[in-house]
């Protein structure tokens, strides 16, 4: 069975594999959308080259006794309609027939041409008249006969018109449904009104449901209707999984993005920037306060500056210093780091500044005191609690000052 969906002028069509060779089996159903085509005749065409058939609609399908038997290829289907002068037609749409397993291909019957089908109606009609006049002339006539024989404007129009009417005569009066219906009484001899022969207008119909669908992050469609109607099943439209695409090119490091940005320091300076950037937070609250108990005047005599940089610096470097457990001791000297620890490192004393970077696990866990201070000999580092483990600092800096 070949389905085509009609709105309009516009035809689509939605059928299973059609195969050539086969023999008075194909059948065809036209839905109409809409009323547009309401009270038209209705014709399907099928084209192929040269050879078209035109078949007549009888409740909008085509039957196996229309013989439609399409050969191989494709063929165009389009409708026309025909109402009064009116004509209506749709655009064209392909109906594809593949090649069968029947080797010896046998003889298509012709669908009846458009004036073979007219007469053929025409034959039916006449025989039907002939039937109608016999029961009139038996006397068994039910009233089955009844018959409009036309529509007029007005009862002048009508009397115009139709001039030597016969008792039983109908036609209708008026511009637009629903029309008077007038018939010829014989006896009077004039037109009598019998009113519309169309029903009262029924009442309104409930509301249609609204069905509205919904996709989760899986793909599965599914719907909810707002009259407790059963909803369509929930299928899942998603598709395949596509292939992965190819690796792209490493990105650049912090510390090439910061030079890109202007950064002017060294790698080393960077990361233990970095490195300092979350015990550097956790020290200040959010008034811009600072909660550490520092010596101001320590500060002070161990600041670096401008002045006090000797003509000859000699900046000293130290990398993968080991400071065991064992180094930490009680120390008083900031209340909020309470343990000390002397760092061993040949040629400083107590005239160099120091800057000390910590390894950033080590950082990160904010135990270690931002300031370091010289002695003779090393510099001391200090911590709010005692290591449980050795601690390897990753570079120390000593620069000389005056």
């Amino acid at each position: 069975m070949m389905d085509f969906y009609v709105t309009g002028q516009s035809i689509r069509f939605a059928s299973p594999v059609i195969a050539a060779n086969s023999l008075d089996f194909l059948q065809a159903r036209f839905h109409f959308s809409g009323d547009t085509w309401d009270g038209y005749s209705k014709w399907a065409h099928f084209r192929q080259g040269e050879t078209v058939f035109d078949l007549n609609l009888i409740d909008d399908q085509i039957t196996r006794e229309m013989h439609l038997n399409l050969s191989l290829g494709s063929w165009e289907v389009y409708l026309t309609g025909v109402l009064g002068e009116s004509r209506l037609t749709t655009v064209p749409v392909i109906v594809q027939v593949m090649e069968s397993g029947l080797i010896d291909e046998p003889l298509h019957q012709i669908p009846l041409t458009v004036a073979e089908q007219l007469d053929s109606k025409a034959s039916l009609a006449l025989e039907k008249a002939n039937d109608i006049l016999e029961t009139i002339e038996s006397g068994e006539l039910d009233g089955k006969g009844f018959q409009i024989l036309g529509y007029f404007s007005d009862l002048d129009e009508l009397a115009e018109e139709v001039t030597e009417p016969e008792r039983g005569d109908a036609y209708g009066i008026g511009t637009q449904v629903p029309y008077d219906i007038y018939v010829y009484d014989g006896v009077g001899e004039q037109w009598v009104n019998n009113g519309s022969i169309q029903g009262p207008t029924g009442s309104r119909g409930d509301d249609g449901a609204t069905f509205i669908p919904s996709i989760d992050d899986y793909g599965n469609l599914s719907w909810i209707n707002d009259a407790g109607l059963e909803n369509p099943d929930t299928v899942n439209i998603r598709g395949p999984k596509g292939d992965t695409g190819e690796k792209g090119d490493d990105g650049a490091s912090p510390y090439e993005l910061a030079v890109q940005e202007g950064f002017s320091g060294t790698e080393a300076t960077f990361n233990w920037s970095l490195a300092h950037i979350a015990s550097h937070a956790s020290q200040h609250s959010s008034g811009g306060t600072d909660p550490l108990t520092i010596d101001g005047d320590a500060i002070q005599a161990a600041a670096v500056s401008r002045s006090k940089l000797a003509d000859d610096v000699k900046v000293l470097a130290f990398t993968g210093i080991s400071v065991p457990t064992s180094a930490w001791a009680a120390d008083d000297t900031y209340e909020d780091y309470p343990f000390r620890a002397a760092i061993t490192l040949e040629g400083v004393t107590e005239d160099f500044a120091p800057s000390v970077s910590f390894a950033p696990e080590d950082a990160l866990e904010n135990i270690f005191a931002p300031v370091a201070e010289t002695y003779d000999g090393g510099i001391y580092i200090y911590a709010n609690e005692s290591p449980e483990e050795t601690v390897t600092v990753p570079a120390i800096v000593c620069i000389p000052v005056r």
